[in-house]
């Protein structure tokens, strides 16, 4: 950790009415917080600023304290797996192959299962130590007081040696071998194996999950099978070397065990050695959870930093008003769960006694993990201003609310991985109101065709909040039109044209400022099609000083008049996922004279909620195909190409007639829509 605190900067505009700070909350990079301080119960600090960059004040970001626990299940707060601090950025730690990773540290636990229980012993831990010490002089030793073969059963160990790496390694070599001059006692009979992260193991010995479990009991009969879950590597029956040095494609292991096979004699291991090379496949961070002192409204987040192909970063955000995201419960003697608080809940879980507590989201102060951002929208752009946050991602997280979390997945891939030098939040200090909900009707459509809909807002403004004039209500495809907004029962539409974009509504209106104006309703009409089941119509209120800072609409009781309290609406379920292909004009002349030139391929696609590629390509009726149009990755929609009528050479092709195909790669498989087009001169 770095021994001199960084800070984050904070730039604040000045304006008329209450101030609004225009809060930049930097983490990583020369000036940014330490990614390790944010983890590690440190918290941080900002500055206060003017619009000459003048420090105004400083501010600091205190970190919620809790207990370390070891269990995964109940450690809610910061977490760092294998990253790779370096420059004060974010990175997947790179594997040396020289690097024994079954030596202990923090990250890598070695255990064993019993024979007797899913459990293991302290003694049992402490007699198998000794083959991750790092020091060949010391052993683990195991005497055989009858051959198996003899006796028909294994009286001796049958368990599993389980090294718990920590986090998913890239593992491609073990080796194992007795102390100097006792070379005769090598394992000649053993079964090495891995486990994936991914699989029904659980993080550690003693502990239980909903379809998760620890290592199962190995049978005492000869030829017993192994733990399912393992994945054998090599299974050896006449090993005649003392210094076991097993090579293999690289694997990507989170548990490496060792298993004896029936041996016929006295053995003993000294080191347990396990070796990889590449960048750890999956690393995670995890913030502590971030107390900004007070309320603050969350606006946008973006980030500077490398993904080559075949990596991933996912990054996401919680927000709430409470210290801790969780509610804990006991079964108390009258058999119904009382809440309690986290140390008496970790103390139960931690003995043990899983089936009488419980934990549960507080959905009223805190949210879930949001959506994962998009990396491409959230990049930050270099040739703008740091001040002008023209790029960036809405914070999906609800706002105003006094804590934070942050959490980043990296997924590398052996020998590439991706890395983030910077990640900044955009935040304001006062909210435009103290709450924003808002409701939609109706709630269910029969068809796919465009309806109209009534999206109504009611906020509360406080005398220390700030205000809006503007609402934006995100369509997803662009809306057909806007037919009415009242603003208290007023009429404004002819004062305040709307704008219809591409995936959204913004609707402007006198601003609302004091509690003169809490609870003055804003009720848009419109009409627009819904091509996603649960298609959620998100909003935002911002005031047009401020446009940076939106203040996300949560869905709740808006008015009286509607029951769904909600913002999403359902579609028919069932149906094509493309549909409504048009071809303007069917028959298209492109000779230069200015008419009809080029052909217009209007198609919808729908029930797509990430984006996917979408490809269209003309072939003439031999199936020969003469051009491709690709379309950037996209999700739900309406969505238009145009064709020149010439191949992919760029020549004009000969008039006749031709099929046109659309493909989009969904989550179930490729779908495809064909049509016929044709050309004349």
């Amino acid at each position: 950790m770095s021994s001199s605190r960084r800070v984050a900067v904070l730039s604040i505009a000045l304006l008329g009415g209450p101030a609004w700070s225009l809060s930049e909350l930097r983490i990583g990079g020369p000036e940014g917080i330490d990614w390790e301080d944010l983890a590690r119960a440190e918290g941080g600090r900002y500055v206060v600023v003017d619009e000459q960059g003048q420090v105004l004040r400083t501010v600091g970001i205190e970190a919620v304290p809790y207990a370390p626990v070891p269990d995964e299940e109940i450690r809610d707060w910061g977490e760092i797996v294998m990253l790779d601090f370096s420059g004060n950025g974010l990175r997947p730690v790179y594997i040396e192959p020289t690097q024994n990773l079954a030596l202990p540290d923090e990250r890598r636990v070695l255990y064993v299962t019993s024979s007797i229980s899913t459990g293991y012993t302290d003694a049992e831990s402490r007699s198998v130590a000794p083959v991750v010490d790092g020091d060949p002089t010391t052993a683990f030793l195991r005497p055989v007081p009858e051959s198996p073969r003899l006796a028909g059963l294994n009286l001796g160990w049958v368990k599993n040696l389980v090294v718990n790496l920590g986090a998913e390694m890239p593992v491609n070599r073990v080796r194992f071998y007795p102390r100097p001059g006792f070379e005769e006692s090598y394992l000649a009979w053993y079964e090495l194996g891995g486990v994936p992260e991914e699989s029904v193991i659980v993080d550690r010995a003693g502990t239980r999950r909903p379809g998760k479990r620890w290592f199962r009991d190995i049978s005492r009969t000869l030829g017993a099978p192994n733990d399912p879950a393992v994945e054998v590597i090599r299974r050896e029956t006449e090993n005649l070397e003392a210094l076991e040095d097993v090579t293999f494609p690289t694997q990507d292991f989170r548990w490496v065990t060792l298993r004896p096979l029936n041996p016929e004699r006295d053995w003993e291991i000294a080191e347990f050695e396990i070796y990889g090379e590449g960048y750890v496949t999956r690393t995670r961070y995890r913030t502590d959870i971030l107390d900004m002192g007070h309320p603050v409204t969350w606006s946008k987040i973006r980030w500077a930093g490398e993904r080559p192909e075949r990596t991933r970063v996912r990054i996401r955000t919680r927000t709430g008003n409470t210290p801790q995201p969780f509610r804990y419960a006991l079964v108390d003697r009258t058999g119904r769960f009382s809440e309690v608080d986290r140390t008496e809940y970790n103390n139960v879980f931690g003995a043990g006694a899983y089936s009488t507590v419980k934990r549960e989201v507080d959905v009223e102060s805190w949210s879930f993990w949001s959506p994962e951002y998009d990396w491409e929208a959230g990049l930050r752009n270099p040739d703008e201003r740091a001040s002008a946050w023209e790029d960036g991602q809405r914070v999906l997280s609800p706002s105003p609310t006094r804590y934070l979390q942050l959490e980043v997945e990296l997924f590398a891939d052996r020998d590439v991985a991706p890395r983030i030098d910077q990640l900044e939040v955009l935040f304001s200090e006062v909210a435009a109101a103290s709450e924003v909900v808002g409701e939609v009707w109706p709630i269910v459509t029969d068809d796919f065709g465009s309806q109209t809909f009534t999206y109504v807002v009611r906020p509360v403004i406080g005398p220390e909040d700030g205000g809006f004039d503007r609402l934006e209500i995100v369509t997803h495809i662009q809306a057909d039109t806007v037919r009415s907004v009242i603003v208290d029962g007023v009429e404004v539409i002819d004062r305040f044209r709307p704008e219809v974009l591409e995936d959204r509504i913004v609707v402007s209106f006198d601003r609302l400022a004091g509690t003169r104006d809490s609870e003055k309703r804003i009720e848009v009409v419109f009409d627009t099609r819904v091509l996603r089941f649960g298609s959620d119509f998100t909003g935002f209120v911002w005031s047009s000083d401020q446009p940076a800072v939106r203040q996300r609409v949560d869905p709740g009781d808006a008015t009286f008049r509607f029951g769904g309290n909600v913002l999403s609406v359902e579609t028919p379920m069932g149906g094509e996922l493309i549909s409504d292909a048009r071809i303007l004009p069917r028959v298209f002349t492109p000779n230069g004279d200015g008419r009809n030139d080029r052909v217009r391929i209007v198609y919808d696609v729908r029930d797509i909620a990430a984006d996917r590629p979408h490809v269209l390509e003309i072939f003439d009726l031999t199936g020969r195909r003469v051009h491709r149009l690709d379309r950037a990755p996209r999700s739900s929609g309406t969505f238009e190409q145009e064709w020149d009528g010439r191949d992919d050479e760029d020549r004009l092709v000969a008039p006749g007639i031709y099929v046109l195909r659309i493909e989009v790669e969904a989550d179930t498989g490729r779908r495809v829509v064909n049509a016929l087009l044709s050309v004349a001169y």
